[in-house]
């Protein structure tokens, strides 16, 4: 057992080069997310910031970080966009749908019970 339960990788257990490949995966990683963060400042959402502001400290959560306070934004954008959006499906497969017209089955039963009753007359 000479390093294989070492939990922080010390002593081997890393075939040569394989460090090298994973820091840069993060530093690529890292560059996106900075540039995605980055572009929320020029992007103005529909929830406007101050909304947003005061539910999240409504809920304890205090951030200065007006990038982080856009992401929130968008957050809230698409989940409220994606409800919407199915709701609106949701609405045309109903019209679409063959209508089950209980009434009409209904008023016919009545219009034979009358036409019955008037041939009994």
């Amino acid at each position: 057992m000479m390093g294989s339960n070492n939990p922080s990788g010390a002593g081997g257990g890393m075939a040569p080069g394989m460090g090298a490949g994973s820091s840069d995966g993060r530093h690529d990683d890292e560059a996106v997310l900075t540039e995605f963060l980055s572009s929320l400042m020029d992007y103005n959402p529909m929830i406007p910031d101050e909304l947003v502001e005061h539910y999240l400290g409504r809920s304890g959560f205090h951030c200065p970080d007006l990038r982080l306070t856009r992401l929130v934004a968008v957050a809230t954008q698409k989940f409220i966009s994606d409800i919407a959006s199915d709701s609106l499906q949701h609405c045309k497969a109903r019209v679409a749908a063959p209508i089950k017209d209980n009434k009409s089955k209904q008023l016919k039963s009545y219009f034979l019970w009358l036409t019955d009753d008037m041939l009994y007359c």
